[in-house]
């Protein structure tokens, strides 16, 4: 059920930030994907959040999902990748990160989205706020770096690493 957190994913950083914006995004609405998201929930419905899990069994009608968001969020204290981060910017949705994974060296702050400098929930709530309406600069910059690191542009790179590729 994914009662216990996983804390390096930071969902106790997501879940103050949601109650730091609360107060002041009127309609606040949370969507969750994926499993075992039972803390999250249960924290957000203590706080009067409104908010829908869905779970996919196909994991690659993601994109359809992301078409409904008005911003991504990462919150987590360690990250390998995350894959969150290059679908949320090819699907064209603003992203907020922590300066974790791959956000630290591809996500560039007001250029293709948003990344904290802390793991502040007010710091990572006021960059969603002041930036409720990024600019098609943004979001296409934000495309471009997706698509230059899509898989076939680094399986080169990978090759040198994994030769068995």
């Amino acid at each position: 059920e994914g009662n216990t957190p996983k804390l390096i994913k930071g969902p106790d950083i997501f879940l103050n930030t949601i109650k730091f914006l609360k107060s002041r995004i009127s309609n606040l609405f949370v969507l969750l994907t994926g499993p075992s998201r039972g803390y999250v929930k249960s924290n957000l419905e203590k706080m009067g959040i409104n908010y829908k899990h869905i779970y996919l069994d196909d994991y690659k009608k993601i994109y359809e999902l992301y078409h409904i968001l008005d911003y991504y969020v990462i919150a987590s204290r360690e990250e390998g990748g995350p894959k969150a981060l290059l679908e949320s910017m090819a699907t064209g949705v603003p992203i907020v990160s922590t300066n974790v994974g791959q956000a630290i060296d591809l996500l560039n702050t007001n250029i293709n989205g948003f990344k904290s400098i802390t793991f502040d929930p007010e710091e990572i709530g006021n960059l969603l706020l002041n930036n409720a309406n990024p600019n098609e600069e943004l979001i296409n910059n934000a495309r471009i770096t997706a698509e230059q690191n899509d898989y076939n542009e680094q399986l080169d790179s990978w090759k040198s690493i994994f030769p068995h590729l």
